[in-house]
C-alpha cells in the first residue's frame, strides 16, 4: 500500500502540472471526442490468490473483460474518460498451491471463488507528451497514466459438492453482520483506478492503447475470505446447513485427495488432522474439519486488514470524431 500511495501522489503532481501549463491557452478549439471498445484480461490479488503483492498476481487465474469507452480530449495533455466494463475474477486453493509449499495450508483450507465484476469507472488521463493542436496533429504514440474513481458491483460464488454455484454473501460464511462477526458486506463497493499505458496512433481517426490497470477496492471480500471461522451452529441456525458446509471445506480436501490425507501428520500434530463437532458423527456435511480449520474465532483469511484487488490488462481501440472546423476569417 505504500508503493500505491507514493504512486498516487506522483501522478496527482504530473497532473496539476498538466492542467496549469501555459500551453493550455487557446487549446479550446481544439478539443474533441472519441469513443471505443475495451478487450482485456482480469487478475486478482486477495486471500485465494498466492501472489506476493498487487503487482504479480496468479496468472493461472486470468478471466476475460470487455467494455466500452469515451474520451474528451480537455487539455493538450489530459483527457476526461469514463468507461463501462464487464468480466469476472476467480481464485482456489486446490490450483494455488502444492502439499511441498510453505502455503500449503491454503490447500487444507480448500476455499473457491468466482466473481463477476461490473464497473463503470470516471478517470483523468494524462498524456507524458502534449499535443496543443488539432488532434491529426497528434505525437504518432505517447505514454500515458490515469487515476479516478470507479463504482462496481460483484457478486462472489462458489460451486457446491452437487456443481451448483451459490452466492455466497447470502451464506455470510464469516458470520457476516452476527454478533461478534464483521460487519456485512455490499454487493456494491467503490474502488480507486490507477495505472499506465501507451497510445499508438493507427491513422488520422483511429487509436490502438495498451494498459494495465490497478483497482484498490475498499473490500476485502471480492472472495468472500476476509477474517474468522464463526461457529458452525450459529451459521446453521441463521442461514441453514450450505451456510456451514461453504465456510469450512477443509474435509472435503482431506477426503478427495489422498495425498493430502497421507501428508497431513506431518503439518498438524498427530491425531489431530481431524476433528468433528461435539454431537455430531465425522462427515463431509461442514461438521467435520482438519485440525482448526473451522473453529470459531481461528484464521481464514488475512486479518491483517489488507482489502481485495482487481486488475485489468488489455487493449483500447478509440475512434476520434472530427471536431469543429474553424475557418480563417478574411477581412
Amino acid at each position: 500500500m505504500k508503493q500505491f500511495r507514493s504512486l498516487f501522489f506522483v501522478i496527482f503532481l504530473i497532473s496539476v502540472c498538466a492542467v496549469d501549463s501555459n500551453a493550455q491557452k487557446g487549446f479550446k478549439k481544439y478539443r474533441y471526442y472519441s469513443i471505443g471498445g475495451c478487450l482485456n484480461a482480469m487478475n486478482y490479488v486477495g486471500d485465494l490468490d498466492p501472489g506476493p503483492s498487487f503487482l504479480s498476481p496468479s496468472i493461472k487465474f486470468t478471466r476475460y473483460n470487455f467494455g466500452i469507452t469515451g474520451l474528451y480530449r480537455w487539455k493538450p495533455r489530459v483527457s476526461l474518460r469514463g468507461t463501462f466494463s464487464y468480466g469476472r475474477i476467480k481464485g482456489a486453493d486446490s490450483e494455488s498451491a502444492d502439499y511441498q509449499e510453505k502455503n500449503v495450508t491454503r490447500l487444507y483450507r480448500n476455499l473457491s471463488f468466482r466473481n463477476q465484476i461490473y464497473e463503470f469507472k470516471v478517470d483523468m488521463v494524462i498524456d507524458l507528451f502534449e499535443n496543443s493542436r488539432r488532434y491529426t496533429k497528434r505525437p504518432d504514440y505517447t505514454p500515458y497514466m490515469f487515476i479516478g474513481l470507479a463504482y462496481f458491483h460483484h457478486n462472489p460464488q462458489a460451486q457446491n459438492a452437487n456443481g451448483d454455484w451459490v452466492n455466497l454473501k447470502d451464506l455470510h460464511t464469516e458470520g457476516q453482520g452476527l454478533p461478534g462477526g464483521p460487519k456485512n458486506y455490499s454487493r456494491n463497493q467503490l474502488a480507486v483506478p490507477l495505472g499506465v499505458g501507451v497510445r499508438y496512433k493507427l491513422s488520422k481517426q483511429w487509436d490502438l492503447a495498451f494498459e494495465v490497470g490497478w483497482r484498490f477496492t475498499l473490500t476485502d471480500y471480492l472472495d468472500d475470505v476476509g477474517g474468522k471461522y464463526y461457529d458452525k451452529q450459529s451459521l446453521t441456525d441463521h442461514f441453514g446447513d450450505q451456510s456451514r458446509i461453504m465456510s469450512d471445506r477443509s474435509y472435503e480436501a482431506y477426503t478427495s485427495n489422498p495425498e493430502l490425507a497421507a501428508n497431513a501428520d506431518n503439518h498438524f500434530a498427530p491425531g489431530t488432522s481431524v476433528q468433528t463437532y461435539p454431537g455430531h458423527t465425522p462427515g463431509n456435511d461442514g461438521w467435520t474439519g482438519i485440525n482448526v480449520y473451522g473453529q470459531a474465532g481461528q484464521q481464514r483469511g488475512d486479518l491483517k486488514g489488507r482489502r481485495d484487488v482487481y486488475i485489468i490488462t488489455g487493449f483500447h481501440l478509440t475512434y476520434i470524431f472530427p471536431g469543429k472546423v474553424v475557418c480563417p476569417k478574411f477581412r
